[in-house]
């Protein structure tokens, strides 16, 4: 008789365990690379948001410039700032610091 004769049942119980295992770190290292697709996708929304911000002071800097250069409206929005207790208003700063603001509220049209 061997000497392993009792214990016979065991390999199929070690390479089920080992399957098991495998499987296991298998699912774990596919979990692994999910979550890190995952926190690249947040990371690349979050830049996505503050391009937006940044594009929308460029614009609002773009058109607080054209506006300071319009003989009419400039000064008229000059003397509104004036009137609320503003005095050496810069539009190109207003208008960068409203781009700015409202880069963050652009929505994106979808259809139905």
């Amino acid at each position: 008789m061997h000497a392993d004769a009792p214990f016979s049942s065991f390999p199929s119980l070690f390479h089920w365990v080992f399957v098991m295992l495998s499987s296991l770190l298998k699912s774990i290292g596919v979990g692994v690379v999910a979550a890190i697709a995952g926190v690249f996708a947040v990371l690349v929304g979050i830049v996505a948001v503050f391009l937006y911000a940044i594009f929308g002071a460029l614009m609002g800097a773009i058109a607080g410039w054209l506006l300071s250069l319009t003989p009419m409206l400039g000064p008229l929005v000059i003397s509104g700032f004036h009137s609320f207790g503003l005095v050496n208003v810069d539009l190109v700063a207003i208008g960068a610091a409203l781009g700015f603001v409202a880069g963050f509220f652009k929505s994106n049209p979808s259809a139905r």
